[in-house]
Formats: structure tokens, sequence, C-alpha cells
């Protein structure tokens, strides 16, 4: 089950750094910038999903492969429209989308893997064990 308000949450903050990463960044570090701002965003995505029901490591690794998709396809539609709409730069979008695209999957979805061991590691995964606890606590011994 995807949840939609931390992929979001994770698309914002991947936006804002590849918004940062085509403006403000030397054109030299602007790809590692971006690339480290989709995995930034997958994280962030797969954590906070994470937090709210524990996932399987395939459903926390779409959370970032959704986070890069997305922001892929931003990227795409902020240098067409920072290009004047040019029909010549479309096909090099077309051409370098997929080239893109595949890359910002995979990383997605290493930063959604490395949020669920983020939240295995410092999450509170109490829920199980305290359940158990209590279940016990509660019946009476039996004789």
């Amino acid at each position: 089950m995807i949840d939609k308000k931390s992929v979001i949450i994770g698309l914002i903050v991947s936006t804002i750094v590849l918004i940062i990463s085509l403006y403000y960044v030397d054109i030299k570090f602007a790809a590692i910038v971006a690339f480290i701002g989709v995995l930034i965003g997958a994280i962030i995505a797969s954590y906070l999903a994470n937090k709210k029901n524990q996932m399987k490591v395939v459903e926390s690794a779409l959370h970032g492969i959704l986070v890069g998709i997305f922001v892929g396809i931003i990227q795409i539609l902020i240098i067409y429209a920072k290009n004047g709409f040019s029909e010549n730069i479309v096909i090099i979008l077309l051409i370098g989308s997929a080239v893109l695209l595949g890359a910002y999957i995979i990383i997605g979805a290493l930063g959604g893997l490395v949020g669920t061991l983020i939240n295995v590691k410092f999450g509170k995964s109490y829920k199980r064990s305290d359940m158990d606890l209590m279940e016990l606590e509660d019946k009476p011994e039996q004789q």
C-alpha cells in the first residue's frame, strides 16, 4: 500500500533540491546535487511511510521509485520550460529522459531501502514486542 502523503513530502524535498541544482549550482555539480536530492527525498518518503505502518522492503523501495519517477518528470518539464518550449530541445529531452528516469528510479529504490534501514535502526518498533508482553501479563496463571 502506498502512502501518498509520504511520497508527496519526499517529492517536495527532492524538487526543492532539484531547483537549487538547476539554478544555483555550477553546471559540473548540478547532476550530482540532483541525484543526492532524489536520494534524500526517497529516504524521507520511505522513512515516513515505515513510521506509520510496517512495510515490506519492496513496498519501501516502491515509495523511493515513485519519488524518482516524479522528480525526473518535473526536471524534464523545468528544462523544457527553461529553454522556451523549443522543438529542438524536445528531441534531446526525449533521448535523455530514458537515461535520466532510469537513473532516478535506481537511486529512488536505493533511497527507499536506506529509509527502511534507518527506520529499523532508529525507529521505535515496540508494537509487536510490547503487545506480546501485555498479553502475557493480562492472562491469569493457570494451575
